[in-house]
């Protein structure tokens, strides 16, 4: 039978495309490659690629043998990385994608705390309000606020966070407050710069309500600070405006039809045997973020 580390160099010409790449990506000869291959057709008694002057292609059965074999691989991997790391501290570098605000506030405590308990490993932050593309910007792990879309991550759900509306109390004596989210009609709201975040959902069965508003911005705390001028009634998340609301800085409206609560997410990208460091930032952030009060 193929020992392991022959089927570690059909992956290895599968996915660079050559036996040369292959032989440069494992730190071999060519030669070594070509016996590897060979020593594999001959237990299987089958052709595994087509070979002409400039390059090798896959056969249809190597391919379906590969993707066969390519999860235990895998599993292999990562037991054996488990194993050999079980008795060693967690070392090396990773790279977390964040909401910028939420990041600041929630997510930098817990990473210098799990920085803190393994001085081996060094963290670099990336703050940003877009998705990155977590496989072609080499992103370890990212935290993502709201509905995942299909993707190719792979997703743990650790929490989730209150919105609520809200208006500084001089606001609301001159204005009224509003009884019924159709009362939002007559009021002024404070928008986002996104057009479609004009349609504001209410209750567990996402009733939504059209705003309107003179007051526009891109920016979430620019948003909450013209509600605490008394420029309006602004919607945020809870965490966010936690202490306007603690400090009596504005009054929540409307709270009997808050919207649904916002889900809170770590994912990575799926089929990536992950390294222990990652699993266990994974595992520490999970834990310290859905302790938190959101």
């Amino acid at each position: 039978m193929a020992a392991g580390d022959d089927y570690e160099v059909l992956l290895a010409v599968i996915d660079h495309g050559s036996l040369t790449a292959a032989a440069k990506s494992l730190g071999r000869s060519l030669q070594a490659i070509s016996r590897s291959l060979a020593s594999i057709e001959q237990q299987l008694n089958v052709s595994l690629f087509t070979r002409t002057t400039r390059r090798v292609l896959p056969t249809r059965a190597c391919l379906a043998f590969v993707s066969r074999i390519r999860p235990a691989l895998n599993e292999i991997h990562s037991a054996r990385d488990e194993l050999i790391e079980q008795n060693v501290q967690l070392r090396g570098s990773i790279r977390v994608a964040a909401p910028s605000s939420f990041g600041v506030q929630y997510v930098v405590p817990q990473i210098t705390a799990f920085m803190e308990r393994h001085a081996g490993v060094s963290v670099e932050l990336l703050f940003s309000e877009r998705h990155v593309d977590l496989a072609s910007e080499g992103i370890d792990l990212a935290v993502r606020l709201g509905k995942l879309p299909d993707s190719n991550l792979r997703a743990r759900r650790v929490t989730e966070f209150r919105r609520v509306l809200f208006a500084s109390r001089e606001y609301l004596i001159a204005h009224g407050y509003p009884i019924d989210p159709s009362d939002l009609a007559s009021h002024e709201c404070i928008l986002r710069q996104d057009p479609l975040r004009d349609i504001w959902e209410f209750g567990t069965d996402e009733r939504a309500v059209q705003v309107h508003g003179r007051l526009r911005a891109n920016d979430a705390d620019a948003c909450n600070m013209a509600a605490v001028a008394g420029h309006g009634i602004a919607r945020a998340p809870l965490w966010q405006v936690r202490s306007l609301v603690d400090s009596g800085a504005v009054d929540v409206v409307l709270a009997e039809f808050e919207p649904k609560p916002v889900p809170v997410h770590l994912v990575w990208v799926a089929g990536r045997s992950l390294p222990r460091r990652v699993r266990a930032l994974i595992d520490f952030l999970a834990e310290r973020i859905a302790a938190q009060d959101l």
